[in-house]
């Protein structure tokens, strides 16, 4: 039998974490109440609480308490949504002058320099009594702001902007990341118009900033540089701003970028540090204290230098609420302390919920406690060393399971070899971790630094190569694998329910569990089905230009007039379509080849006609077109109108709708509006409307003319 919880009175904040969640949940999704209602509520239950506590003593009744306390949990969750909900006192696309306080160090990426701020008073605003969250960025080419820190005050003039909606179908929602993390708002600051007036640091988190920069700096010292230092800077102190593309592709692709994100495997690496380092104290009673006192201000220490995530955040009350339990001599029991940091993580920040690094990290440890135990147990060796090797692939495996619906939803890969990954990567990762701290440790005796950071170089490239071999396995990772919402849940629910089963040995379960994974695969199919039978034409709004994507049964081509970086842009997109690798065609660059049959394309004078399924698209592609001309127009269905569009290009074309592309200006694109309006041609603007999609009708292509 499976070891769980014998009742629920032995989990008691697993039964307040479950109100508070569906709070959460009820007032995010339905909002169903505001914050003078949800008070009422609260105060008048908190009345019945008592009223119920002090005169309702029979035990048949005892069912009325658990459902006053079970309403005021939700109450409580849906009154902390609308407390920790951004406000927005001041108007977007409008130019203030602020005083901001910058609450990160800035990190310098490719286009900008980024930090988060806060706005402490902006002139004209009132009720500015809490600082507003925003994101500044700062050019590159502006020298000054390099020596920017946290805790600095600036004086800054910009233009407020709120973040957009995302510009292409299914691409990654920045607005709405932004909005759960509480920020709003985002200027782009040009050189000249800020100027540093001051500087106000919170004490804790300023030595927090530079300890994370003493330690990067100490490893530069002695040589560490390159993907070395990015991945040990990622796995000691969770600071990703170092890592590139490739080796953030490289984790990814083979399921271990969790070790990149400092977690439970690194704060309990830490603790067991800690364990041996308090072993050597006294065991005497009036130690105890003593004992449990540098155990929490290590792990709370480690926690605040790795910037409190909610993955650290939750490992660390875990340990904390087991290191309190121990010394009191209480029996700790793992579903309730893993139920309780999440319901302290949840009053103190409830948007956490929705973070999918807080979901997958209680998924993988709730997994790991219970389906561990139950693959451990299928084989047992003798051997201490495969005893080892036997139980890191079960906690492995077991970290899979319940993280696997989360994984598909969001992500829609599966890493199909992370057992051999795990297998190498996670005892490398404990050894460079364990280096770290020593090195920076003993970082002040100079012969012993430099031997002690050689071994770590090596090391950390080790894990590094050992994974870039891995990826280049064939199949080692399933991407681009379209899954649903509802397909996630159909799979939670039958995990839950084979789960129930091995509880109890009850077929009915097992019976459930098969219909939900029929569900799954249902949809699946129907899904599929619809891709074969769906045909449509999508032009993406890309940064200064466009891509045309053509899909007809599952086939797709892109279509593009610059040489930019469609990824961003179209990933999403062909993921939900589940189309197979797209084929490619640059018209500057065009090669037959790339054409597949149902899909026409005409060339000329920098002029280029699409014809698919009886419909046609035109679009300039270079400057060449600004020479082209014709005794009467052309009729085509759609204009893509470009930098390169002119106004004799409309003496040529007769479009019936003109989607205009983002390399437009905005001045450009108000006068060809006014023009389109007074012929009255139909038009969809991407600066403002983002991409846009068209249902094509499938014909024989055989039979489409050109007129």
């Amino acid at each position: 039998m499976v070891r769980v919880p014998a009742n629920i009175h032995e989990v008691p904040f697993v039964r307040l974490v479950i109100p508070l969640t569906a709070g959460i949940l009820i007032q995010r999704y339905l909002n169903l109440t505001n914050a003078n209602l949800s008070i009422i509520g609260i105060l008048v239950l908190l009345l019945l609480l008592v009223f119920t506590r002090i005169y309702i003593k029979s035990w048949e009744k005892r069912w009325i308490f658990g459902l006053i306390l079970n309403l005021l949990l939700i109450l409580f969750g849906c009154l902390q949504v609308i407390l920790n909900s951004p406000e927005t006192p001041l108007k977007p696309n409008t130019s203030y002058n602020m005083l901001v306080r910058l609450t990160e160090p800035p990190t310098t990426g490719s286009n900008a320099v980024k930090v988060k701020a806060e706005i402490i008073d902006a002139k004209g605003a009132s009720d500015f009594n809490i600082p507003k969250p925003m994101l500044l960025y700062f050019s590159v080419s502006d020298s000054a702001c390099y020596s920017l820190g946290y805790g600095d005050i600036l004086a800054v003039s910009a233009k407020l902007r709120e973040f957009a909606a995302p510009p292409n179908p299914y691409q990654f929602d920045m607005k709405q990341y932004m909005y759960l993390l509480g920020i709003v708002y985002n200027a782009r600051v040009n050189q000249g118009c800020w100027e540093k007036i001051g500087t106000n640091p919170k004490k804790i988190f300023s030595l927090a900033y530079n300890a994370q920069a003493y330690v990067i700096e100490t490893l530069k010292q002695y040589g560490i540089e390159g993907q070395e230092l990015a991945v040990i800077s990622a796995l000691l102190l969770g600071y990703k701003s170092l890592l590139d593309d490739e080796i953030r592709q490289v984790y990814s692709s083979v399921g271990a970028m969790h070790i990149l994100a400092v977690s439970g495997l690194h704060v309990g690496l830490v603790f067991g540090v800690v364990v041996i380092i308090i072993s050597f104290l006294p065991k005497r009673r009036y130690w105890l204290g003593i004992r449990l006192g540098i155990a929490i201000v290590v792990l709370w220490g480690y926690a605040l230098l790795t910037g409190l995530s909610p993955s650290v955040c939750r490992a660390t009350i875990m340990f904390s609420l087991f290191a309190i339990g121990q010394t009191a001599g209480l029996k700790t029991n793992s579903y309730n302390t893993l139920a309780a940091a999440a319901f302290v993580l949840l009053v103190t920040n409830p948007f956490m919920l929705f973070n999918v690094g807080f979901q997958l990290s209680f998924a993988a440890v709730l997994s790991i406690v219970f389906f561990h135990p139950i693959i451990y147990n299928v084989f047992n060796p003798k051997n201490r060393l495969l005893d080892y090797v036997w139980s890191l692939i079960a906690v492995s495996a077991a970290a899979q399971i319940l993280t696997l619906p989360i994984s598909l939803y969001n992500f829609g890969q599966f890493p199909v070899i992370f057992l051999i990954t795990n297998l190498m990567a996670i005892p490398l990762a404990t050894v460079v971790l364990y280096l770290s701290l020593i090195t920076v440790t003993f970082s002040f005796i100079k012969p012993l630094g430099l031997i002690l950071a050689k071994v770590l170089g090596f090391s950390t490239w080790l894990l590094n190569s050992g994974l870039k071999i891995i990826e280049t396995f064939p199949y080692s990772n399933i991407n681009s694998i379209c899954f649903s919402a509802w397909q996630a849940l159909l799979l939670l629910l039958s995990i839950l329910m084979f789960s129930v089963f091995l509880v109890n040995r009850k077929y009915a379960f097992l019976q459930l569990t098969f219909v939900s994974l029929f569900g799954v695969m249902a949809l699946w199919a129907f899904h599929l089905i619809e891709v074969k039978n769906k045909s449509e034409l999508v032009v993406f709004a890309l940064p200064k230009s466009s891509a045309i994507c053509m899909n007809s049964g599952g086939k797709s081509l892109i279509i593009y007039y610059d040489s930019v970086n469609i990824k961003n842009a179209a990933s999403g997109y062909l993921r939900y379509r589940s189309l197979e690798k797209p084929k490619e065609a640059n018209l500057n660059q065009l090669n037959g080849s790339e054409i597949p049959d149902q899909v026409r394309i005409i060339r000329k004078s920098g002029l280029a006609i699409i014809i698919t399924s009886n419909h046609s698209m035109a679009l300039a592609y270079n400057d060449s077109v600004k020479n082209i001309n014709s005794n009467y127009p052309f009729k085509v269905d759609m204009l893509l109108a470009n930098r390169y569009c002119s106004s004799n290009l409309f003496r040529v074309l007769k479009p019936q709708k003109v989607i205009i592309d983002p390399s437009l200006s905005v001045s450009q694109t108000n006068r060809l509006i006014s023009n389109l309006m007074k012929e009255n041609v139909a038009f969809h603007n991407m600066h403002s409307s983002g991409f846009f999609e068209y249902i094509l009708q499938d014909v024989n292509p055989k039979t489409i003319a050109v007129q």
